[in-house]
């Protein structure tokens, strides 16, 4: 029997899906650590607002 990475599909999945997959994970890692960024600003701003002088 033929093995899945051994088909036209499997190969299709693991050369060019799987990486496709990666990327788009790395990207959402990206984007969180951005927004986690953010929110930690917009917490900060709220706790200790600027005084005016």
């Amino acid at each position: 029997m033929t093995e899945f990475y051994q088909t036209g599909l499997g190969r299709k999945f693991y050369e060019r899906d799987v990486p496709k997959i990666a990327e788009s994970l790395a990207t959402i890692a990206e984007q969180l650590a951005r927004l986690n960024q953010n929110i930690e600003k917009l917490n900060e701003n709220v706790a200790e607002p600027e005084r005016a002088e």
